[in-house]
């Protein structure tokens, strides 16, 4: 008896504290939010009648945490990554093309991911690529350091001496729990 009654004790004791942890995530906070880092470059220069493709690179710090999210600094559980997008938001000439083989790459020191144009993308105001769905684990290993993040551009471009903006957006849903 005396057994049974220690085992129903201990059987409680491990219910309720399982609840516990069950019950405090019912009250997580969920916050959706885009993080975003702009990267803006010149490609190299060009003698006047060369035809030959240039070359750039780039790079720029982006923080994790923006205004949604700083006050949740220490609670961050969870970062759940939804889209990543570069887009172009301005370019000083017409007909501007980035090569295919051109790398787009975000990374931290413990996690990174690469994408490279297989095709030439044209760049103009307002046109952006979408990173396909197998970016997002990575991603969301590098945001969930919860550390500054690097992103970068390597490749050629069809003119020289243009100045181009891109904008990195990453769409996330964050998950904290509550501050106390």
């Amino acid at each position: 008896m005396k057994n049974a009654l220690k085992i129903l004790v201990l059987a409680s004791l491990t219910v309720s504290l399982s609840s516990c942890e069950s019950i405090k995530s019912l009250f997580d906070v969920e916050i959706d939010t885009t993080i975003e880092g702009e990267l803006s470059f010149v490609t190299d220069e060009t003698d006047l009648k060369s035809t030959e493709d240039v070359g750039f690179s780039s790079s720029a710090t982006v923080h994790v945490l923006n205004d949604d999210t700083y006050e949740y600094e220490d609670n961050i559980k969870d970062f759940m990554t939804s889209d990543v997008t570069i887009e172009v938001m301005a370019v000083d000439s017409s007909d501007v093309i980035l090569r295919d083989g051109t790398s787009f790459t975000i990374e931290n020191m413990n996690a990174g991911y690469v994408w490279t144009l297989t095709t030439d993308w044209p760049i103009e105001p307002g046109f952006s690529l979408t990173l396909d769905v197998a970016s997002y684990d990575a991603i969301d290993d590098i945001l969930d350091d919860k550390a500054d993040f690097t992103i970068s551009t390597l490749g050629t471009c069809n003119k020289g001496g243009v100045h181009i903006t891109l904008r990195f957006g990453i769409e996330t849903r964050v998950v904290a729990t509550p501050l106390e």
